[in-house]
């Protein structure tokens, strides 16, 4: 009986210590939820949106020049050297003179040249005066039949002979007389002269070189790239000293230099004698070009594993007129000028493209327009940044660091 009552008071005990619990379980779980219901709400962070600046794609036309070194020369070159072997008597002209066509530039003593010719005109003049002696005196007797008709046609072919022999020297000695003072050739600047007073000269020597006054010529080597890009009036510019003028290709050659291996132009200048013969001047030509193309800045394309993007504004009216969501679009490029590039595809005329680079570009993105002058500033509402914003993020600061 003892044993019994034992066991019913120890079962009335646990069931008491399984009450106990499950009431302060009761307690601590009301306690959570009261805390949980009476916790205040947390503030909602504000965040202002990433304000950017937008340009729009324009259509026009692109050129890309290119900058080279070419040479100034004349366009027609004399090299002026006497006609008759002697000493040099007198200069009359120095480096950089301007000259004109039949103007003196030294004189050679040739005067045993002259005299030799001399004495063979006065031959020619005796024989010349003795053949119209004796054809005078044989024609009255020719005419009365004293003379046969052989003997007066003999003395005519002497008289013929002897008047060819004398203009033959005549020529020879008027020649000689001319050539003793050497002449300018043509209107121009003597470039260089190399003559000395007294020396001796021969026919091949160089008396001095004369530029014509015409238009000059620049000459300057092409790659096999750029050769494409020229033809015979295509237009250049050549730049001394700050001064630009206007020049057109007039000959191309179809073959590399040996030892260049550049292909060869030559396009005349009209400088008005303002750049010197032998100057280094720029040559600057259009060398490639796209008409009718969409354009954009260079800044606002980026370079991503071997693409090009850029992040096209879509504005969203119904929200604010500066408010709008990003788009990133790949595009094709083409030339550039070093500015600008031409977009082959991807973008269209009239498309806002953004200028501004921030972490917070990405697509879907949300942004407002930079507006000079204006303080409003869009805000959106959020506690944590989007797993859309953070893999974006990451990926274009990955990028930025390579």
């Amino acid at each position: 009986m003892q044993a019994e009552k034992t066991n019913k008071d120890n079962s009335h005990r646990g069931r008491g210590v399984w009450r106990a619990l499950l009431v302060i379980c009761i307690l601590i779980l009301l306690y959570l939820v009261f805390k949980r219901v009476t916790k205040p709400e947390e503030e909602i962070e504000a965040v202002p949106l990433p304000t950017v600046s937008v340009t729009r794609a324009t259509e026009g036309d692109l050129y890309v020049e290119t900058e080279l070194i070419g040479s100034m020369q004349a366009s027609d070159i004399y090299y002026v050297t006497p006609k008759v072997a002697g000493e040099i008597e007198e200069i009359y002209v120095e480096q950089g003179q301007e000259i004109s066509e039949g103007d003196p530039i030294c004189k050679i003593d040739n005067d045993k040249q002259i005299d030799s010719a001399k004495i063979t005109l006065d031959s020619a003049q005796v024989a010349l005066n003795s053949a119209q002696s004796s054809l005078d005196r044989m024609t009255p007797l020719y005419q009365a039949g004293d003379v046969s008709a052989q003997s007066y046609e003999q003395a005519q072919s002497a008289l013929q002979s002897a008047r060819l022999q004398y203009e033959g020297a005549k020529l020879a000695y008027d020649t000689q007389v001319e050539y003793a003072t050497v002449l300018s050739p043509v209107d121009g600047v003597v470039e260089s002269e190399s003559m000395d007073l007294n020396a001796m000269v021969s026919q091949s020597s160089q008396l001095c070189v004369i530029s014509g006054d015409g238009a000059k010529k620049v000459s300057f080597g092409v790659t096999d790239r750029l050769l494409s890009a020229l033809s015979q009036g295509e237009p250049i510019t050549v730049t001394k000293q700050g001064s630009d003028y206007e020049g057109t290709v007039t000959e191309i050659s179809g073959m590399p230099n040996a030892q260049t291996g550049l292909y060869e132009v030559q396009a005349t200048v009209a400088d008005n004698g303002a750049i010197a013969q032998g100057a280094n001047v720029q040559v600057s030509f259009v060398s490639d070009r796209a008409e009718d193309a969409v354009i954009l800045p260079m800044d606002a394309v980026y370079h991503d594993g071997g693409k090009n993007y850029v992040y096209i504004f879509d504005a969203v009216e119904e929200l604010n007129s500066n408010t709008g969501t990003v788009h990133k679009v790949e595009v094709e490029t083409g030339i550039n000028d070093g500015v600008n590039y031409e977009i082959k595809s991807g973008v269209k005329a009239d498309d806002e493209v953004i200028l501004t680079w921030t972490q917070q570009l990405y697509e879907g993105a949300q942004v407002q327009l930079f507006v000079t002058g204006e303080d409003t500033v869009a805000t959106v509402e959020t506690d944590a940044p989007t797993e859309a914003f953070k893999e974006a993020s990451e990926s274009e600061t990955a990028v930025e660091e390579q």
